[in-house]
């Protein structure tokens, strides 16, 4: 973990950054599903991205302490 773990509690629709990705607007992800065990099942914004996951995942489930809110590292979501 690089950064202080996160609390908040992360909805559908809702738009985070990973804890271990660039801090940059291109790795923006979407929450798309929050499992009853607590993960949360994000997918990245970006076409790019997204097209490059293609070759290993498409779809992410992270505790919600790796998953921050871009406003802390000056990113407009």
């Amino acid at each position: 973990m690089n950064y202080k773990p996160n609390t908040i509690d992360w909805k559908v629709g809702d738009i985070l950054i990973h804890d271990a990705d660039a801090k940059k607007p291109r790795m923006l992800m979407l929450v798309i599903r929050v499992q009853k065990n607590g993960l949360i099942v994000t997918e990245y914004i970006d076409e790019n991205i997204r097209r490059l996951c293609l070759f290993l995942q498409t779809k992410y489930k992270n505790d919600k302490k790796f998953l921050h809110d871009p406003k802390i590292f000056g990113i407009k979501s």
